[in-house]
C-alpha cells in the first residue's frame, strides 16, 4: 500500500531520532520544575504515553537523564511507570532536591539551567556580554516537535487554516552572561506590561500574542527583566531583528523553499557572501526536529548595530559554539497549515 507523502516524512523522521545513538543519554541529577502542562512520554521515538501522564505546572520532579535530543528523564509520582521523558522546553532544571510544591520557571525553551543563586551574577540585569536572538520557523515547530500543536493556541489556528505564517517568528532575545553559561536571566520581577499598539505591532511575528500573554510573560521574566529597555522597547526591538534577519539574503532563502527543502550547504554559503567571512556560520544555529527546520538562533554581541547588514547586526567579531541539531545537508521547510 503506499503511504501519503506526510506519512512517509513522519516516518523518517521517526527513523531519525530512533537512529540516534545510546550514547547521547547521560545520567542526570537535580529538579526538573514544569511551566506547563505537557506529556510525559514513556518512549519519546515512538510518542508513548499508555496512562495519559502529564506535569503539573509549578511542579517539581527529580531527573534521572538527559538526552542531546533535547528531552530530560524525570520522576513522575502516579504514573505507571514512574520514569518518563519530557521535553526541556516544557519547564526548568536545577539542583537540589524535587518537591511536589509549585515553584516559578526560569527557563525559556533551549536555555540551560538556573544559576540564579551563583553570588546573584546570574541574575543582575545589565550585566550581560552578548545576546541570542531565537527565531523560530513555526509550521515546523508546531507539525514536528512532539507536543507542538497541543496547548498551543497558535499551532491549532495554523492547523485549521485559521492562521497563516510565512516569515520567522520570534522566540525570544536572551542576554547572556559567559560566567553564567546560558544560564543569565530572571533579573526582577517587573510586570511585563504593553500597549495595544505594541502588541499588535509584534503580533504577526509571536503570533501567541494574537491569543494569550503566557509565552510572552515568560521570555520577558526569564529575558527582558536583565536588560535596560521596558517591555514595550524589548519586544518591539525583538521583533525589529527577526525582520532584519528574515529580510536578508538567508531569510529569503528559507521562505523561497517553503514545502520544499534547502540546503544547508547552500544557507551557509549565503550567510558568507552576506558577511564576507565564513566565521559567521560559528554565530548561526539550525536546529531541526529530524529533517524539518524549527528555529535558528542567531549569538549577537552586546553593541550589536540593528538596521544594516547582517555582518552589522553579528558584530565585526564572530564567535560562537556553532552546530545546531539539523544533521545531513537537506532540510525541509514545513508550509503553514494542513
Amino acid at each position: 500500500m503506499l503511504l501519503p507523502l506526510r506519512s512517509l516524512a513522519l516516518a523518517g523522521a521517526l527513523a531519525a531520532l530512533t537512529a540516534l545513538p545510546a550514547a547521547w543519554a547521560a545520567p542526570a541529577s537535580g529538579t526538573f520544575t514544569a511551566a506547563r502542562s505537557c506529556e510525559a512520554l514513556q518512549s519519546f521515538r515512538k510518542g508513548t504515553n499508555p496512562d495519559g501522564a502529564k506535569l503539573s505546572p509549578g511542579t517539581g520532579y527529580a531527573i534521572l537523564e538527559t538526552h542531546d535530543a533535547g528531552w530530560t528523564r524525570v520522576q513522575v509520582p502516579g504514573a505507571r511507570p514512574p520514569e518518563r521523558w519530557v521535553q526541556n522546553d516544557c519547564g526548568s532544571a536545577g539542583g537540589g532536591a524535587a518537591t511536589p510544591t509549585p515553584a516559578r520557571s526560569d527557563r525559556a525553551p533551549g536555555d540551560g539551567p538556573s544559576m540564579s543563586g551563583r553570588g546573584g551574577m546570574c541574575a543582575t540585569a545589565n550585566e550581560y556580554d552578548s545576546f541570542v536572538l531565537a527565531m523560530s520557523w513555526q509550521p515546523g515547530f508546531c507539525e514536528w516537535t512532539a507536543g507542538g500543536k497541543r496547548g498551543k493556541p497558535e499551532c491549532e489556528a495554523m492547523e485549521s487554516g485559521k492562521l497563516k505564517v510565512s516569515n520567522l517568528t520570534l522566540h525570544g532575545l536572551w542576554p547572556n552572561r559567559q560566567q553564567c553559561g546560558i544560564s543569565y536571566g530572571n533579573c526582577s520581577a517587573a510586570p511585563m506590561t504593553l500597549s495595544k499598539e505594541t502588541i499588535a505591532y509584534i503580533g504577526p511575528w509571536m503570533p501567541n500574542f494574537l491569543y494569550e500573554k503566557d509565552f510572552g510573560e515568560h521570555e520577558w521574566r526569564k529575558h527582558g527583566t536583565c536588560q535596560a529597555m521596558n517591555p514595550d522597547a524589548y519586544f518591539r526591538r525583538a521583533v525589529d531583528l527577526v525582520k532584519q534577519f528574515n529580510d536578508s539574503g538567508v531569510g529569503q532563502y528559507i521562505r523561497q523553499n517553503i514545502g520544499g527543502s534547502i540546503s544547508r550547504r547552500t544557507f551557509y554559503d549565503k550567510l558568507k557572501a552576506e558577511t564576507g567571512s565564513d566565521a559567521y556560520r560559528d554565530s548561526v544555529k539550525l536546529m531541526c526536529s529530524g529533517q524539518y527546520l524549527t528555529e535558528i538562533q542567531v549569538k549577537l554581541p552586546r553593541d550589536y548595530r540593528a538596521g544594516g547588514s547582517l555582518k552589522d547586526l553579528m558584530g565585526d567579531q564572530p564567535g560562537g559554539s556553532g552546530g545546531g541539531t539539523c544533521r545531513g545537508d537537506e532540510i525541509r521547510i514545513e508550509a503553514s497549515g494542513r
